[in-house]
């Protein structure tokens, strides 16, 4: 059983935003209400809705936690799994018999080493390509448009829930790789620090800077983990499916200016930031 951690502390949004918002008090009259922006604004395992800025608790029926292998336990979402043997197509894996995701992050058919294509006809997974991604802060990808390409391709895109199970894995890690932020296991704004010849380390883009850049897909040999699912954290923010009305974004990207908190499992942001990106699901065919 997967169980859901308690957010990080809210941090600031990705090199390429300006003026990320913060958790602020807002003014009503003379009194002071709390607004949330994002989770992390939120106490315990209360979730932030961003049309109203206020927190809520995350479920409280198995109906809200995505369907099949999802229960609500003391209003936290679990992903318990499922049994059988579950057939994915090409370039996906099974979860625990319940769901099949992505290997690599969506592609363009016509990307490749060192481009991410044209083509947007539909989304592919696969290894060794430039992801299908968008740098542009206020356009160029939301959910219509991965959605689109994912059902193109006889797939869909991934809930929230989905996602994030994926993302903690077996072992509920706060990255897919370990608990603690490691600068090179995925592709973050650290991985590529120059600081007169040391290695990289957590945080040096803010000492000495780095030339941060998208990575193809799979180039990173420990960012991956017992789900055989790679760079789920960083290289590009994955969007997921969500039904009220906001674009959510998950996993970090190669730009983060704090990619050991945006990179968390954990994170979702609401905010649109740049580097977007996305990958897909499917439903996979069950055999008891």
């Amino acid at each position: 059983m997967i169980n859901r951690r308690s957010a990080r502390a809210l941090v600031t949004g990705a090199i390429a935003v300006v003026g990320l918002v913060v958790a602020l008090p807002r003014m009503t009259g003379c009194l002071v209400k709390e607004y949330c922006f994002d989770n992390q604004d939120c106490p315990g395992n209360e979730l932030c809705d961003p049309a109203t800025g206020t927190c809520h608790l995350e479920c409280v029926s198995d109906d809200e936690c995505g369907g099949i292998g999802f229960t609500c336990e003391e209003n936290v979402c679990e992903f318990t799994g499922g049994e059988g043997e579950l057939t994915c197509p090409d370039g996906m894996v099974p979860i625990l018999a319940v769901f099949c995701i992505d290997v690599w992050e969506a592609s363009r058919p016509d990307a490749t080493l060192d481009s991410a294509g044209t083509n947007g006809a539909w989304a592919t997974s696969r290894r060794g390509v430039i992801p299908w991604y968008d740098r542009d802060p206020e356009v160029g990808m939301n959910q219509a448009i991965a959605s689109a390409a994912c059902e193109a391709a006889n797939k869909r895109l991934c809930s929230a829930q989905e996602w994030r199970a994926v993302c903690r894995g077996s072992d509920d890690l706060d990255y897919c790789y370990g608990d603690d932020y490691d600068a090179l296991a995925c592709n973050g704004i650290d991985t590529y620090c120059t600081c007169d010849g040391e290695d990289p380390y957590p945080h040096c883009y803010l000492e000495c800077g780095a030339d941060f850049h998208v990575m193809p897909t799979g180039s990173f040999p420990r960012c991956t983990n017992g789900f055989g699912v790679w760079d789920i954290n960083g290289n590009v923010w994955e969007i997921v499916a969500a039904d009220d009305g906001f674009d959510h974004y998950r996993g970090g990207a190669y730009n983060c200016t704090d990619s050991e908190q945006l990179h968390h499992c954990d994170y979702d942001a609401t905010w649109n930031p740049s580097a977007k990106g996305f990958r897909c699901c499917a439903d996979g065919i069950l055999t008891p």
